[in-house]
């Protein structure tokens, strides 16, 4: 791995980390504000969330590309290949979490509970969500 390599995925983890790891202070600053303000605190977890991923898919493309070229695939006949899969999902569009209403979970419910907010149900899954019956 060359040194522009290596500062760049350095530079990409850092960033990774240091936006994902500000979402718990942040949610703990929420405490005893008043709506606006965690309103307000909650935009910026938010916020914060969509930076790391991209950070993230930063990373793992850069990372995808350093294996390729030291490993040429030498694992891809024992591994199922997924291609297809993952092409799709990469043209599939996720729809902004802070224009939706607030989904019933475990998480909706806890941010809600922050926010002293009640979590406001969806009668139907939207266009493109997948749901999983476990």
């Amino acid at each position: 791995m060359d040194n522009e390599t290596l500062r760049e995925l350095t530079f990409l983890l850092d960033r990774v980390t240091d936006t994902l790891g500000t979402i718990a202070p942040v949610m703990e600053l929420a405490k005893d504000r008043n709506t606006t303000e965690k309103k307000r605190l909650l935009r910026a977890v938010v916020d914060l969330a969509f930076r790391g991923q991209r950070a993230l898919k930063a990373f793992s493309q850069q990372w995808a590309l350093l294996l390729e070229e030291n490993e040429k695939r030498s694992l891809s006949p024992y591994l199922e290949d997924f291609t297809d899969i993952f092409q799709k999902a990469k043209q599939t569009t996720i729809p902004d979490p802070v224009a939706r209403a607030v989904d019933e979970t475990i998480a909706a419910h806890v941010l809600c509970e922050v926010v002293d907010t009640e979590p406001i149900p969806i009668s139907a899954p939207a266009m493109g969500d997948v749901t999983f019956d476990l």
